[in-house]
C-alpha cells in the first residue's frame, strides 16, 4: 500500500531521516519505536506530506505522491491522521467536526455523514456526545472522537502520531482500546507509540527508529524477545 525509498529530510541543517526504505502491506500494523528526536514521527508526518521530503520517494498504491503534479488533497482522503493533540474545532458539536469534511468535499449527504458519524460513535461508545462540544469532552473522549473523525472518511490506511501521549495514564486504555479494534477488522496502520505492551500485543511489524534510519524491523515477538543491535537492547531496557 505504501513504499518509501531513500527518505531524506533535514530541519536546520540537521539530519532527521537519513535514507529511509520501507513498504507497509494492506492490511498490517506497523509499530514505529525509538527515543526521542530519532525520527519517527517525522517519518509519519511524511507518508502523506504533511512533511515535505528533501529527497526520495513515497508511493500510495500506484502513485508518486512525492511527484510535485500529484494532488496530495486527493490522496490524503484516503489517508486518516490522528494526532497527539486532537486537533478537534471547538465551536462546532462532535457530529459537525465528524461530518464536516465529508460533507464539504462532496463524498457524502449531510444525511449519509450523519448517519455514518452515528454508526461510529457507537463503536466508541460516545453516541451520547453527538452534540457536544470539546470543550465538555476528557482527553480520551476528544481522541476516540479524533479518530471517529478520520474514519467518517472511509480511509484505506490510518496514521498515529503518539495519539496517547497527551493523555492522562488512566484514559490511553479506551484509546488504545478503540485502535485495538481497528486493527481486529484489518485496518491498515501505521503508529508511532512510546506504548510497548501495545505495540507488542497489536503490531505485525515494529520499526525501531534510531539517529533516523531504521535499526531493525522484525515482527513484534522476534523484535521484543531477540533484540540483535545493542542500541536497541539498550532502549528496550530502559522502556520495558
Amino acid at each position: 500500500m505504501i513504499t518509501v525509498k531513500n527518505l531524506c529530510k533535514s530541519f536546520n541543517g540537521v539530519k532527521v531521516l537519513d535514507n529511509v526504505s520501507t513498504r507497509i502491506e494492506k492490511g498490517e500494523k506497523v509499530a514505529i519505536i525509538g527515543p526521542s528526536g530519532s525520527g519517527k514521527s517525522t517519518l509519519l508526518r511524511c507518508l502523506n506530506l504533511l512533511e515535505t521530503p528533501d529527497s526520495g520517494e513515497i508511493w500510495f498504491e500506484d502513485k508518486l505522491i512525492t511527484d510535485p503534479k500529484t494532488d496530495i488533497n486527493k490522496i490524503r482522503e484516503h489517508m486518516g491522521m490522528v494526532f497527539q493533540s486532537f486537533n478537534l474545532f471547538a465551536n462546532k458539536t462532535v457530529m459537525d467536526n465528524i461530518t464536516l469534511a465529508p460533507v464539504k468535499l462532496g463524498l457524502m449527504s449531510k444525511e449519509e455523514a450523519k448517519e455514518k458519524a452515528l454508526s461510529l460513535l457507537k463503536r466508541v461508545n460516545l453516541e451520547e456526545k453527538a452534540d457536544s462540544y470539546p470543550s465538555s469532552l476528557s482527553g480520551g473522549q476528544k481522541q476516540r472522537i479524533a479518530i471517529v473523525r478520520s474514519l467518517a472518511m472511509n480511509p484505506k490506511v490510518m496514521l498515529f502520531d503518539e495519539p496517547t501521549s497527551a493523555l492522562d495514564p488512566e484514559m490511553v486504555g479506551e484509546v488504545l482500546y478503540v485502535i485495538k479494534s481497528l486493527a481486529e477488522i484489518g485496518m491498515t496502520m501505521v503508529i508511532v507509540t512510546h506504548e510497548m505492551g501495545f505495540a507488542r500485543e497489536v503490531a505485525t511489524r515494529v520499526l525501531f527508529i534510531e539517529d533516523g534510519g531504521i535499526a531493525e524491523e522484525n515482527p513484534p515477538e522476534l523484535l521484543f524477545n531477540s533484540p540483535q543491535s545493542k542500541r536497541l537492547q539498550e532502549f528496550l531496557s530502559k522502556v520495558l
